[in-house]
This record gives structure tokens, sequence and C-alpha cells, in this order.
């Protein structure tokens, strides 16, 4: 049987996909195939009813998925060889690595879409951007679309603003747990026992993320409403902006910080 999705590389982001891909029924277990150098994750691909197959079956697949390090990429090409224009839909999740060098690695006639999930996709809440430039037709594009759709939102983007989303949407949930993180050891640094300052910092963050999305409001709204004048809220805010003063306060902090990311993604493409 000619699989209608291959996922290359069934690490989290694969697993997610295949799982959202068999939730919406855009296939069948049966007819998705893994390929994965781990014993332990090709045990859990035949546990969802894959099935386990190796570089050889890219070429008679509907659909490729690229979810591998990109520095794996080169000896994956070599083993893959050329796709052709009427093969595969090849969709890319890697970092850095542009559509172009994708497409000459495969032979030039490779059709390759770019596509940038993060890690809520795997309670399919994922936000996913998928390039708008891509060279290949409007039906591939929303044939990606409706993939990553399985697992979120999608949104079109410039491929040359990819590293941007890299920074903003990929590399974000770790800068919010890394704040939640530091909010329970500021909670327990001012008395709070530890447990109880993982619960009201965690369901706080919970809360204020469902507060967010159910309301459908700016979060500057939201924020105003907490933050009375001269209260403790506008007291807690006042000195987030002063410890980051150097950086140009919070908004400032935070611009540096996806700058490193976004720019540790060009490094990688290069």
């Amino acid at each position: 049987m000619i699989p209608r999705l291959v996922i290359v590389g069934f690490g989290n982001v694969g697993q997610a996909l295949v799982r959202g891909a068999i939730a919406s029924g855009i296939a069948a277990p049966s007819e998705i195939a893994a390929i994965d150098p781990e014993a332990s994750r090709l045990s859990e691909a035949r546990e969802l009813g894959l099935r386990v197959v190796d570089t050889h079956a890219v070429a008679t697949a509907e659909m490729v998925v690229i979810a591998i390090k990109p520095q794996n990429f080169t000896m994956l090409a070599s083993q893959i060889g050329t796709v052709r224009a009427d093969g595969p839909l090849v969709i890319s999740v890697m970092a850095g690595v542009r559509s172009a060098s994708i497409s000459a690695a495969l032979g030039a006639s490779a059709r390759v879409v770019r596509a940038m999930p993060n890690m809520p996709a795997a309670v399919r809440r994922g936000i996913t951007a998928i390039a708008s430039d891509a060279q290949v037709t409007e039906s591939d594009i929303l044939r990606a679309e409706q993939l990553f759709a399985s697992v979120g939102s999608t949104v079109r983007v410039p491929e040359s603003l990819f590293d941007a989303v890299t920074a903003v949407s990929g590399s974000g949930p770790a800068f919010l747990f890394r704040f939640l993180e530091a909010w329970t050891y500021a909670a327990e640094e001012i008395g709070l026992a530890p447990e109880t300052a993982r619960t009201l910092a965690r369901e706080t963050l919970i809360g204020a993320a469902a507060l967010l999305d159910e309301t459908k409001d700016e979060p500057e709204i939201l924020r105003a409403k907490v933050t009375s004048k001269g209260g403790t809220t506008a007291a807690g805010m006042l000195r987030f902006d002063d410890t980051a003063s150097r950086a140009g306060g919070v908004d400032g902090l935070m611009v540096e910080a996806l700058k490193a990311a976004r720019d540790r993604g060009a490094e990688l493409g290069k």
C-alpha cells in the first residue's frame, strides 16, 4: 500500500501530527508510515498502528513531513535521493533550512513547503506558520494547512520571516514556561509554601490564558482591567520595568530575547 503520509522523525512534532491526522480523518493509521533511527520511537509508531518503513518509501508517498534536526538533513537527503515534481509534497518543519536548499538537495524539482509548528500542537492547540511564498501550487499549500490545522491553527507568513516565526511561536512556549518557573520561585521567596506557590502561579497562568482566549480582548485591555492606579499590580508592573530598564523595560527585554532566537535560527540555516 502506498502511504498517504510519511513522517521522517517520529519525535514530538511527528507524533502530534500523526495523532491529529488520525483524529481529524486525514489519514487512517494504516495509511501513515514512520521513519526514525530510534527503536523506541518506532515502537510507539507501531502501537499507533503505523507502518515502519525506510527512506525508499518517500518516493511513493503522497506527502512527507521532515521533522528532524537541521544538521541531519544532508545525510537524510542523500538517502532519499531525487524527488520528482510529480512525487510527494515535502513539508519541512526544520528550523533555519530554506525551502530552496531542501529542494536543491532533493533534486531541484521537489515541491517543498516550510511549516513551523510549536509545542502546544501536542494537545492540538498549536499555532503553525506556513510559508506563503513557497514555489508550489495553492493546492499544495492548502494540503499543508489542512494537516497542521489538525493540531491547532495556521497562519501564512513569507518564508523570509520564518526565523522570526521560530523565535516568536516556536521558542515562545519555553519563554513562557521559564517565566512561570521564575514566578513560582518568587512566590516562594515572599513566603508561600512550594506547593502553594506552584499551584497559584500555574493556575493563574492557565486561567489568564483561558480568559484571553474566551473574551478575545487584547492583552493590554485585560491588563488595564487588573491594574488599578496606585495599586498592588501597578507597583509590580513598575518594578518590572525598573529592573529591566537596561534593556528598555520588559518590552525591550522581550525584543532582545526574540532577536537572539531569530538570529540563531538564521545561523542554523547557513
